[in-house]
């Protein structure tokens, strides 16, 4: 059973953008398909290895991306659908400003079938949580594209989903228009949980991870709350920068 949000106003251009979608086809091809993707185009991952800490897209096999090795982040492991490259981008921009829950949380449920087939051993969690938007920007937006996606991502996998255990309690830029340390300043101290059962398994759901700075402050709330293990399941994440393409 979900813990609903309240029901925020709708975002007026959201119909629009809708309608501008060819109905009965594919979101990144553009041919016939019944699902918002085609079979070709969900099978259409460009990473084979990645980061199993950040999910980092790397040349080959390793146990963990430089950044990692250097410093690991407090969250056990990251799952990421593909990279946010294009194509792949045009469907969280479509979640996020096209007012269409409903192909998020279509994409929630692929993501739940990545995570059963490529992390086993990572479920049951106790708890599927989005990382939440500020109370603000729920209201411009018109929901949480994150919490659709975890929505899904719970529904495939029938674990238990709830929006309220994870809060933001201080709004600042988005991230997107942040780069180096000022994203890692923009969360910080941004999350606050409820108290949960002490060691328990948590799935952290997000669209899109860049930096990590989000994932990372938003677990360590939930780790002193009482979570054991948290993880990550994002639909999309970022490669590195630079014309070296995939970590090292």
């Amino acid at each position: 059973m979900y813990a609903q949000p309240p029901t925020p106003p709708r975002n007026p251009l959201g119909g629009l953008l809708r309608a501008l979608l060819p109905e009965g086809r594919c979101r990144l091809c553009g041919l016939p398909s019944r699902a918002p993707l085609c079979s070709a185009c969900q099978c259409e991952r460009p990473a084979r290895w990645r980061c199993p800490r950040c999910a980092l897209a790397l040349h080959g096999p390793v146990a963990a991306c430089g950044a990692c090795a250097l410093r690991l982040p407090c969250f056990a492991g990251t799952l990421a659908w593909s990279d946010y490259a294009a194509p792949w981008d045009r469907l969280v921009a479509q979640c996020k400003f096209g007012d269409d829950a409903a192909l998020a949380r279509w994409l929630g449920r692929l993501l739940g079938q990545c995570l059963r087939a490529e992390r086993p051993g990572w479920g049951p969690a106790r708890c599927v949580l989005p990382v939440p938007l500020g109370p603000a920007r729920l209201r411009q937006r018109g929901y949480n594209q994150a919490w659709e996606l975890a929505r899904g991502l719970a529904a495939e996998l029938g674990w238990p989903c709830d929006c309220r255990l994870l809060q933001r309690r201080r709004e600042g830029p988005a991230q997107s228009a942040l780069a180096g340390q000022r994203r890692a300043a923009n969360v910080r101290g941004a999350f606050a949980a409820a108290p949960l059962p002490r060691g328990a398994r948590v799935l952290l759901v997000d669209d899109v991870m860049t930096s990590g700075n989000t994932a990372e402050h938003a677990a360590r709330a939930l780790l002193r709350a009482g979570a054991g293990d948290v993880r990550v399941a994002v639909l999309l994440r970022t490669p590195a920068p630079g014309p070296g393409g995939p970590g090292c």
